[in-house]
């Protein structure tokens, strides 16, 4: 194996750093509660162009009309005489009050307006209507300091009985930690995207915490920041260190990670240490499962986006008629995945997989062996449905050998989901860089199913949203280097204004379940919390929910292209083939609720 291939590996080994970091943007590696909606929103081509300006809510706080009384006084009432024949001449009528008594005034009754028990319902409206006011009408905001639309955080009072209450948690301080991969390293071999400063966006949105708001309810959030390699040998160690340190030297009562974190140490984290964890790392259903429900992620496991992505396919009849085949890894975890959230799927509700292979990759990240015998196998049984599972290096070798055995640009399908992160676009770009341009034509058009807006800047009327621009707004604001990232940075490649996006949720989050966790929490309280908190704000606003039993955060998906030569604006450009036209992914479809 090359020196090139060695590194690479260590590269997939944590290829979701770099898929995870910045939540659908156009180098964005991977970022990232409503009720389940009923109503479909429009298609994200077509934008509302009554969007207001980003980072201004929507007016719900206007009190409703009132009508005020005349200055004169109200004239009194004409009065009416009845005149009834009486019994007799000598005796009035039974009903008739005697002569001189005045008869009595006839009662009536007003009800008054029953007065509104609070204020008025502070909910977002959402331009894009259908399933996203839906979600938004999942959270109430009120006046609750770390859910405004137009601020990160609203001044609140102290709690006036702070006293220490458990580790990491004192009367006046309380320990979150910032475990950043370091993904700069990634530059000098060719997968590196920029994704500006993750440490000093978490610390500029602290510090505006504790100095402008009061921290929580008093308490100062005592930031510690740990930079782990994603290079080299042994990273599960370092990842591992890390977690001790966080943990045993910080007291971390909520860890939190931007730029991707993975392996055994994330058990190190949420099960052996029993300490919540909130990550844009894509994880794995066991990991889920033995958390307590203290691991939250910004993205499906890899089991879902592997099912949603074949349970979609049929509710939407795409897989009619088909020949299907599946080629996956031997990695350790990821034939097992393939096999249990697609193939099972797949055949459990009457589709047929021609050809199910596993393709060896020797320990490496190049997966090859056995690769030559599936293409033959797949030429043979007609397949005309591929899978896309592999690797950053795996997937266009495969798309080689494909080539190499007959096949051609319309021959077969191509599908994906971000399981190995082939939703996001540095690592689909790949495809182009390490296959070239033949393997990039035969992939050209292939369908993604994802939960994030990959791409939708690109498409005609798109509006930025109104949380991102407020968390980028403060940033810009307060950062110490002067840093300001506008939306319009994307166009060039980088990934820094979605970064700060996916710092300023994921630190949100955090901040809401220890406010919410009340005046004196435990550690047990604040997870508690953060498991029940329901509709969470998200990179680009899209429908998401944290409660039990269900932590990981999306609520909606969508479907994608992945195209070459790219047909939108600022197609991202491949090294290599600047001049081959780039490469995209972006939106066909409206969002529509997950499979459930």
């Amino acid at each position: 194996m090359t020196a090139r291939l060695r590194t690479a590996l260590a590269i997939v080994i944590s290829l979701a750093f770099v898929a995870a970091a910045c939540g659908g943007e156009v180098t964005e590696p991977d970022a990232g509660g409503a009720a389940a909606p009923a109503a479909e929103a429009p298609d994200v081509s077509e934008p509302d162009a009554a969007e207001p300006d980003a980072g201004e809510p929507a007016d719900t706080d206007e009190a409703p009309a009132t009508t005020e009384p005349d200055a004169e006084p109200a004239a009194p009432a004409e009065e009416t005489t009845t005149t009834e024949a009486a019994a007799s001449d000598d005796e009035p009528a039974a009903d008739e009050p005697d002569e001189g008594d005045e008869a009595p005034a006839e009662e009536t009754t007003t009800t008054e307006p029953a007065e509104p028990e609070g204020p008025p319902p502070n909910i977002f409206d959402d331009p894009r209507g259908g399933l996203f006011n839906e979600y938004q009408a999942a959270m109430d905001r009120g006046d609750h300091p770390f859910m405004q639309i137009d601020a990160f955080c609203n001044a609140h009072p102290a709690a006036a009985d702070r006293v220490d209450t458990d580790k990491g948690i004192g009367a006046d301080t309380i320990n979150i930690t910032h475990i950043r991969s370091k993904l700069e390293d990634f530059a000098a071999i060719g997968f590196g995207t920029d994704v500006g400063d993750p440490a000093e966006m978490f610390e500029t949105f602290v510090t505006y915490v504790n100095e402008q708001c009061g921290g929580i309810r008093g308490r100062m959030i005592d930031l510690h920041t740990i930079h782990v390699d994603v290079l080299g040998d042994q990273l599960d160690e370092l990842r591992n260190a890390a977690c001790i340190e966080a943990i045993e030297d910080n007291d971390a009562v909520i860890i939190l990670n931007s730029s991707g974190f993975q392996g055994s140490a994330t058990l190190c984290i949420v099960e052996e240490h029993e300490t919540a964890f909130i990550t844009v790392q894509p994880l794995p259903e066991e990991f889920m499962n033995r958390s307590g429900g203290r691991l939250i992620g910004t993205t499906p496991t890899a089991e879902e986006a592997l099912s949603w992505l074949a349970l979609d396919l049929i509710e939407r009849g795409e897989l009619d008629g088909k020949t299907i085949g599946i080629a996956a890894p031997d990695t350790p975890g990821q034939f097992e995945a393939v096999e249990a959230g697609l193939v099972n799927v797949l055949r459990d509700n009457g589709v047929s997989v021609a050809v199910f292979d596993k393709v060896g990759c020797g320990g490496t990240i190049a997966c090859t062996e056995g690769a030559v015998d599936t293409v033959a196998r797949f030429r043979s049984e007609g397949v005309d449905v591929v899978f896309n599972v592999f690797n950053v290096i795996s997937a266009p070798l495969f798309l080689v050998e494909m080539l190499n055995q007959g096949f051609q640009p319309g021959d077969v399908q191509f599908y994906a989901s971000d399981f190995n992160s082939q939703a996001a676009e540095i690592v689909a770009s790949k495809i182009l860089q390490f296959g070239g341009v033949e393997a990039a034509a035969l992939y050209n058009g292939a369908r993604i199913m994802d939960s994030r807006d990959v791409g939708a800047y690109r498409l005609e009327g798109y509006e930025p949203r109104a949380f991102n621009e407020m968390c980028n707004d403060l940033y810009g604001a307060h950062s110490p280097s002067g840093a300001n990232h506008e939306s319009e940075d994307r166009h060039d490649g980088n990934s820094r204004y979605g970064m700060v996006v996916s710092v300023c949720a994921v630190l949100r989050i955090a901040l809401r379940a220890l406010h919410d966790a009340g005046d004196n929490p435990t550690r047990a309280d604040v997870y508690s919390t953060l498991a029940n908190l329901g509709a969470v704000d998200t990179n680009e606003m899209l429908p998401g929910s944290i409660r039990p039993d269900k932590t990981r955060i999306p609520d909606a998906i969508h479907n994608l292209v992945w195209e070459f030569p790219c047909t939108k604006p600022y197609g991202l450009p491949v090294p290599g083939y600047e001049d081959a036209g780039g490469t995209c992914i972006y939106p066909i479809n409206e969002f529509r609720p997950a499979p459930s």
